[in-house]
C-alpha cells in the first residue's frame, strides 16, 4: 500500500531534497527514555569519521590488511587474507583505529556491522576499510562497541534499510546515522555492553587462529 506524506518547503533543508525516502516514517527509531527528555543521539557518542586515505600515506613497505564490505557481518570482521603493500590498494581507502566500529552504507539488509578488534592489527602496520563504510569512533572516553548490537537491531535495520536513497546503488546518508536516538539505558550500561562485545570479538579471533592452526597441522602430516 502506497505512504502520502506531506511537507513544507521548510521541511526540506538546505538541499530542498524531494526524494521520497527521506520522508519515510519507518526511518524513525522509538526508543523509551525519561519522560519530557530528548533522547541522546549516536552522534552524541561517537564521532563519524569519513576521512580518506591513499597509498601514500604509508611508508612502502607497510603491511596494510584492506576490507571491503564482505569482510564484515553481523558484529564481527571476518578476514581470512593477507596485508598487501600500499601500492596494491586502488582506491581511496579509510584508515581503521582498534575499537572502531565499521558499518556499510550500502544494502544494510546484509547486516555489514563490525567492531573492530585489536587481533585485525596482529599482522598488519595499518588497517584500513571502503569507503562503502561509516566509521564510528568513541568520543571523550565512550567505547563505540557498545553501538553493535544496537545497530544489528530489528528497529535500526529497519530505519536504515528505509533511509536508503539513489537509483543503482541506494545508499543511507550520514545524518541519518547520527541522528539514531540510542535508549536510555545504553548509556549506562555501554560499559558492559562494550565489554561483552570485546570479549566475544577475542573469543571469535582466537577460533578462527586455533582453527587455522588445525589445518596447518594437517597439512604437515600430509606431506
Amino acid at each position: 500500500m502506497g505512504r502520502h506524506v506531506v511537507r513544507s518547503v521548510a521541511d526540506l533543508g538546505d538541499d530542498l531534497c524531494l526524494a521520497p525516502e527521506r520522508f519515510d516514517p519507518r526511518r524513525t527509531v522509538t526508543v523509551a527514555g525519561a519522560t519530557g527528555a530528548a533522547p541522546r543521539r549516536l552522534g552524541d557518542l561517537v564521532d563519524i569519521v569519513t576521512d580518506n586515505v591513499h597509498a601514500g600515506s604509508f611508508a612502502p613497505a607497510a603491511r596494510v590488511l584492506v576490507l571491503d564490505t564482505t569482510h564484515a557481518s553481523d558484529g564481527f570482521v571476518l578476514a581470512r587474507h593477507a596485508p598487501v603493500a600500499p601500492a596494491a590498494l586502488g582506491s581511496a581507502k579509510r584508515v581503521l583505529a582498534p575499537g572502531d566500529v565499521i558499518i556499510s552504507r550500502l544494502r544494510p539488509y546484509l547486516r555489514q556491522v563490525a567492531f573492530v578488534d585489536d587481533g585485525l592489527f596482529a599482522d598488519a602496520d595499518a588497517v584500513v576499510a571502503s569507503t562503502e563504510f561509516y566509521v564510528l569512533r568513541g568520543r571523550a572516553g565512550a567505547d563505540a562497541a557498545c553501538l553493535v548490537p544496537y545497530l544489528l537491531s530489528t528497529p535500526v535495520q529497519a530505519a536504515l534499510a528505509a533511509g536508503q536513497e539513489g537509483g543503482h546503488h541506494p545508499r543511507f546518508d550520514r545524518a541519518l546515522l547520527a541522528d539514531l536516538p540510542l535508549p536510555a539505558f545504553l548509556p549506562r550500561r555501554a560499559r558492559a555492553i562494550a565489554a561483552e562485545v570485546r570479549t566475544l570479538a577475542r573469543t571469535l579471533r582466537a577460533t578462527l587462529v586455533d582453527a587455522r592452526a588445525l589445518v596447518a597441522d594437517l597439512e604437515r602430516r600430509l606431506g
